[in-house]
């Protein structure tokens, strides 16, 4: 009976143990890129997201909008450069996503740095 018990015991500890490294093992897994924006709404199949403006931007007071259509599938991005007298707002790109991801998608990467 004992033998029985003890058994038990270590097939319960066993399956515990793998339980908790699976659900570890889940935690740590794929994640969802995530999009970050100052604003986002929605709204009439469209979707706008503002944010700061490009890292590769000379002027760091520039801001950026793109808008999403949704239903049609196109997705154009402006930017507001330029200080508050003299500010323009500038086409950056746009067009149908399925060719600006394929575009995205050859585009050379840039090497590691420190």
């Amino acid at each position: 009976m004992n033998y029985l018990k003890s058994q038990s015991r270590s097939l319960l500890t066993l399956s515990a143990l793998l339980l908790g490294i699976l659900i570890l093992v889940q935690l740590g897994g794929y994640q969802q890129p995530v999009v970050h924006g100052d604003m986002i709404t929605e709204g009439g199949g469209f979707t706008m997201l503002t944010m700061g403006g490009r890292s590769a931007s000379r002027d760091k007071d520039s801001q950026s909008l793109i808008l999403l259509d949704n239903r049609g599938g196109w997705m154009i991005a402006y930017e507001l450069t330029g200080s508050k007298p003299n500010r323009s707002i500038e086409l950056l790109d746009g067009g149908p996503m399925e060719r600006l991801f394929e575009r995205g998608r050859f585009l050379p990467t840039s090497p590691a740095g420190p």
